[in-house]
């Protein structure tokens, strides 16, 4: 299995989610705030540090991945963001 995960501007999130949501069975989670630092800069969502950013992940099936990147992608150019999206994906073994 592969875990795809999306890290982009906030104002992005609800293009990626109605994208998924239309997609039909395509499962996901979203965590709204995340902070750090990249190559445009520290963004905490304050005044000092404005900006904000997103995290969307999905688990999907090792053959599924091809086709949730091109999909992803294409969420994320159709929003606008490409400059503002790291899209990562790594294998992950679900744990009982």
């Amino acid at each position: 299995m592969k875990a795809i995960v999306v890290i982009t501007d906030s104002d992005a999130i609800p293009v990626f989610e109605r994208a998924f949501l239309e997609s039909g069975d395509r499962g996901f989670t979203v965590v709204p705030t995340v902070w750090g630092r990249g190559k445009t800069g520290l963004k905490t969502g304050d005044r000092v540090h404005p900006g904000g950013s997103s995290l969307l992940f999905t688990v999907v099936a090792d053959q599924e991945q091809e086709a949730v990147l091109a999909f992803v992608r294409e969420v994320r150019d159709r929003a606008g963001v490409h400059e503002l999206t790291k899209i990562y994906v790594t294998g992950v073994d679900e744990a009982d």
